[in-house]
């Protein structure tokens, strides 16, 4: 059953969205500070600051899979082929991933992970882990019907767009 609510508490909650979405961005500068802190080599630095966040994930989801192709990275993420194909090419430009073939099919490109793109894969999973032990300290204030509601919240959050809602 739909609800009619109090479009002042509506507006609050628009509200709420816009500040969360502002603050992934700055989440997203500050892991990328947190990344360059952790690094003493200056090549790598260099890299990182080139990075944008869905390189620094294709590449983390190339380091876990081992040796991916662009249809899994593509289905992994929700990004169209062209875009993964345009993130693996700056990738590899940057040394942090190579381009494979499988003998016998030339068209099916695989990437696997260089010792350059191993380290920065290494340092995105210890801040991988940082976050995870800071959200579980942040989630340790709510019931487990609290979190239930938020995670289906979410994934119906992510499943729509407010745009395409019919009046």
């Amino acid at each position: 059953m739909k609800q009619v609510h109090d479009e002042r508490l509506l507006q609050e909650v628009f509200e709420a969205f816009t500040q969360f979405a502002a603050k992934i961005q700055q989440d997203d500068d500050e892991e990328k500070a947190w990344l360059l802190a952790q690094c003493s080599d200056p090549q790598v630095q260099s890299v990182l600051r080139e990075m944008t966040p869905t390189m620094l994930h294709v590449l983390d989801a190339i380091g876990k899979i081992g040796r991916a192709n662009g249809s899994m990275l593509s289905s992994r993420f929700g990004l169209l082929k062209g875009t993964v194909s345009k993130l693996t090419k700056r990738l590899a430009a940057h040394g942090l991933i190579v381009t494979e073939t499988i003998p016998g099919n030339k068209k099916e490109l695989h990437f696997a992970i260089t010792p350059q793109g191993e380290k920065i894969y290494k340092l995105h999973k210890q801040l991988d882990e940082r976050i995870r032990i800071g959200a579980s300290r942040f989630m340790a204030d709510y019931t487990e019907e609290q979190l239930m509601f938020v995670r289906d919240f979410m994934h119906k959050l992510v499943a729509n767009s407010f745009l395409q809602f019919e009046e």
